[in-house]
């Protein structure tokens, strides 16, 4: 209307001049009227150029607004502080948000969209870095067992148009809807001002509203929100906030879809998977068995245990997987291989060919998450070869066939950082990739390529390749602290070779530059004392020297040492904690009405609960851990309950105990195989070897004590009309002469027992604790309602496979704590 308002105007005086003009002419000897005509010339071009200046910032505005920014109403300078105090909380709230959702993957809420696992993340939907939780952009969703992989994406959507839920511009609107009154905090800061300030609700009935946009180069938020404020007798209306983050977060989240559309079309971290797998295999005990091969050999004594193979790979993938680089990213470079074609081959094949991120580091990562690891190996995870020999007069052949099938899943965190954004403060935008092997392929069935295992060379130990700084080790006794002297100090090189480095002094010492390599394992070898192993990532002190070692308890933190353990023979021996067993009977009646409809019916009761043990007392009895039902029988249900109370073995009691160890006490360490097999008759003692550190047990306990189970009547009832009736049969007797009567099975980390140097060196003896079935102290029968039923059933036999659950029940796992006997015959 203003403009329409100012041309009309215009017009008008347009008239008035024409006329003029004409007087003008018509009088040329008028100099009051020259006058006249040039002031009202003047008055016509200052309108003509306020009118192109207002429909130029009309139409600015109108083009500002088609780009997406809304047009803010002006505040007057005496209410500027309220919106500078509140655009400074949007601005501030909108980077915490956006830090969060760079750092788990494009979720503020990763909660809602899967399940997060510390120790397994292969079974879950993301890694959980604790208190980041970081979602799978590619992973299998199937079970690890399954041999199919059914692949999805957790990458959320950019756009709230897209999904107004869980999209990245729909939670960045939550988030700092839900945060930004924290800020805020009601204005208080202004009471003091003279200020008064009211905030009413907006037209949807909310307080505020927050709407987050992602753009080329920033992240906008705009706030909704109905302020009235007054000071003195001044008063104004603020109803619009908008900050403008420096964020190119849509340029992330494309670099990060470039990535996972990689690896979901390519298999790139497979295809790495594989090529060490296949690069650190060989016919050797020492590297992983071939995928495919055949030796011409008669015999042979290799094997492989599963479980290794797959702490080894954890090794070579947390070396390897940082290898990966992103070819047009900020941080690449080219890096070359001496060591021939096929090893510059798999170096360039951790090249991916992706561009874009020239103006970001792209870096790939694996913390030693535990892997999916399943192999071809038998019952006891024991690779071994397929073995041929034919003898036929004086020919002999032999051949022994290697084949191993793997599958193997593992999760790679990658992270994007971007150290100039957010004004210097740099941004991280982290997400998760799952690599999935299945039978030597990417993620499907396929037949396994033969390899051909590479030669060894020991060229790599040479004095010339050994070219990082000194790196110094001090080897000592893990108990008295005391340095050892002339421990056989070794380092592996994958694939490579095994150098000799030398031997420690007499102060436990060993200094000498090392080939620098990655994947490395120092390895220290020493008479009487399990040999230990240290991995190592050489190439890392190039320029730096290093101690090389861990804290110690007794020891200055300053002091890294490797801890060596001294094998030590030791007494064993073994008392057993019973489970004592109680019988809850059924009694059973039938009432009959002899004329139509002719019903009969057979019904069921429990009887009083009945103990063989504390001469039948049932108070204070607790709850059983252990139930055994006997169906159909009228000794229905046999509960048992434990008792902590140590007894000595019966002579007719055999006891098997198997000890292996399965870590230290230092991360990062490991040591040869331990297992220690252990027989005991009755009462008598054993005498093994054992170190300090955390074993898996287990125990079984065996009796020839004669055991007679008699016959049992079953019955069981069904509906003929309204006639109830039952059939019984009996089940025989049986007389035992030898079975299982114990069990104990700690092979989870809560229920590992812990051998510390201290226990074990100062100590001649451990006793051990096996919780047994006491059968021979319940009675053949009981009388119940004046029927005799048995009171031991052929079901009680189930009991003895049930105490391995028993045993691992926390209470029941205290009391059976081993203990450590002194010189002196006292605990230590």
């Amino acid at each position: 209307m203003k403009i329409k308002r100012g041309f009309s105007k215009s017009s008008s005086s347009w008239n008035s001049g024409s006329n003029l003009f004409k007087h003008f002419f018509a009088s040329k000897n008028s100099k009051k009227g020259q006058v006249t005509v040039f002031i009202i010339v003047g008055i016509l071009i200052l309108f003509i150029f306020s009118g192109v200046l207002y429909l130029t910032k009309e139409t600015t505005k109108e083009e500002f607004t088609a780009e997406g920014e809304p047009i803010v109403e002006s505040v007057p300078q005496t209410f500027k502080p309220i919106q500078t105090y509140t655009e400074n909380c949007l601005s501030k709230v909108a980077e915490q948000g956006l830090l969060v959702l760079g750092q788990q993957g494009g979720y503020i809420y990763p909660d809602l969209v899967g399940e997060y696992s510390v120790s397994d993340s292969t079974e879950a939907d993301g890694i959980n870095l604790e208190p980041l939780k970081v979602p799978f952009w590619h992973y299998n969703t199937n079970q690890n067992s399954k041999y199919n992989v059914v692949y999805n994406s957790l990458k959320p959507k950019l756009y709230a148009k897209d999904d107004p839920v869980m999209s990245i511009e729909a939670q960045l609107s939550r988030y700092v809807n839900e945060k930004l009154d924290g800020c805020l905090d009601d204005y208080s800061s202004f009471e003091g001002q003279g200020f008064d300030i009211e905030v009413s609700p907006i037209k949807s009935g909310k307080l505020k509203d927050v709407e987050a946009k992602v753009g080329e180069r920033t992240v906008n938020f705009l706030l909704t929100m109905n302020i009235k404020a007054k000071k003195e007798d001044v008063e104004s209306s603020l109803q619009k906030f908008y900050v403008k983050v420096p964020l190119e977060l849509k340029h992330y989240y494309e670099i990060a879809e470039m990535i996972s559309d990689a690896q979901s079309k390519d298999f790139f971290l497979e295809t790495q998977g594989l090529e060490i797998l296949t690069a650190y295999s060989n016919v050797d005990a020492n590297y992983f068995p071939p995928i495919s091969t055949i030796r011409f050999d008669h015999v042979s004594t290799l094997s492989w245990s599963e479980f290794n193979l797959k702490e080894r790979y954890k090794e070579l993938l947390t070396s390897y997987v940082p290898a990966l680089r992103f070819l047009g990213s900020e941080n690449f470079y080219y890096n070359t291989d001496d060591r021939g074609f096929l090893a510059q081959r798999i170096v360039d094949n951790m090249v991916l060919p992706l561009v874009g991120a020239e103006d970001l580091e792209v870096s790939f990562d694996y913390f030693g998450w535990t892997p999916y690891f399943k192999t071809n190996s038998d019952a006891d995870g024991i690779i071994r070869p397929e073995s041929l020999f034919i003898s036929a007069f004086v020919l002999t052949y032999g051949q022994q066939r290697y084949e191993t099938h793997y599958d193997i899943s593992y999760p790679v965190l990658v992270t994007l950082n971007d150290a100039a954004a957010l004004d210097g403060k740099g941004y991280k935008f982290l997400f998760a990739l799952e690599s999935n092997i299945r039978n030597n392929d990417p993620g499907v069935s396929g037949v396994p390529a033969e390899t051909y295992p590479q030669r060894i060379t020991s060229l790599a130990c040479n004095n010339e390749q050994k070219d990082t700084e000194m790196l110094k080790t001090v080897v000592v006794d893990s108990f008295t602290k005391e340095p050892l002297e002339a421990v056989k100090i070794g380092f592996t090189i994958p694939e490579q070779a095994e150098c000799e480095m030398g031997f420690t002094d007499e102060d436990g010492a060993f200094e000498s530059n090392y080939p620098s390599v990655y994947g490395g394992v120092m390895n220290y070898v020493h008479e009487g004392y399990l040999s230990d192993f240290y991995p190592i990532d050489t190439y890392k002190y190039r320029d730096q020297k290093a101690l090389i070692g861990y804290s110690v308890e007794g020891l200055s933190e300053k002091e890294k040492v490797i801890e060596l353990h001294k094998i030590k023979s030791i007494n064993v021996s073994v008392k057993k904690k019973n489970v004592q067993k109680c019988i809850t009977p059924l009694s059973c009646s039938s009432v009959t009405i002899p004329f139509p409809p002719f019903i009969k019916d057979i019904s069921c009761k429990e009887e009083k609960k009945q103990c063989f043990f504390n001469k039948g007392n049932t108070l204070l009895l607790g709850d059983p851990v252990a139930r055994v039902v006997a169906n159909s029988s009228m000794a229905k249900f046999h509960d048992y309950y434990f008792f902590n109370k140590a007894l000595d073995m019966d002579e007719t009691e055999d006891v098997f105990i198997n000890l292996e160890r399965v870590a230290g006490f230092h991360e990062g360490e490991t040591s040869l195989e331990f297992n220690t097999p252990i027989s005991i008759k009755g009462n008598s003692v054993a005498e093994v070897e054992l170190v300090p550190g955390k074993y898996k047990v287990t125990i079984m306990s065996k009796t020839t004590k004669p055991l007679v189970i008699p016959k049992d009547r079953r019955c069981f009832a069904y509906d003929v009309m309204f006639w109830e009736t039952e059939d019984c049969f009996d089940i025989d007797g049986n007389n035992l002469d030898k079975y299982v009567n114990g069990n104990v099975n700690w092979d989870t980390p809560e229920t590992y027992f812990e051998i510390t140097p201290e226990d074990l060196y100062t100590s001649n003896e451990i006793v051990f604790y096996v919780v047994t079935q006491d059968l021979s102290s319940v009675p053949l029968h009981i009388e119940v309602a004046g029927e005799t039923i048995p009171s031991r059933v052929s079901e009680d036999m189930q009991l003895p496979g049930m105490l391995i659950n028993v045993s691992r029940l926390p209470e029941v796992r205290a009391a059976l704590e081993p203990k450590f006997i002194g010189a002196e015959g006292e605990e230590s």
